[in-house]
């Protein structure tokens, strides 16, 4: 028996993800007006995406993400967010 790879599939437009410092969003949103060579091709495309945005797909997941940021001043003097390992 052979295994068949199936190819990655970019979620839903509407699918909602739950952003950090807005209301929730979905795909079709965050890619309104976005050239379309940047629309994610591949997983690694579409998490920068969500990166970008602070997008996560439920509030679950992103308040334990929050909770392991802590307040920090970097080299510049900028006062944000860091992540604690």
């Amino acid at each position: 028996m052979t295994a068949t790879a199936t190819a990655w599939k970019l979620p839903d437009f509407d699918t909602v993800y739950h952003l950090e410092d807005h209301e929730p969003m979905t795909l079709g949103q965050m890619l309104d007006g976005v050239d379309p060579d940047l629309v994610p091709s591949d997983q690694q495309m579409l998490e920068d995406l969500l990166w970008a945005f602070g997008a996560w797909e439920d509030l679950e997941e992103m308040n334990a993400a929050m909770q392991a940021r802590v307040y920090a001043t970097g080299p510049d003097g900028k006062v944000g967010f860091v992540l604690v390992k």
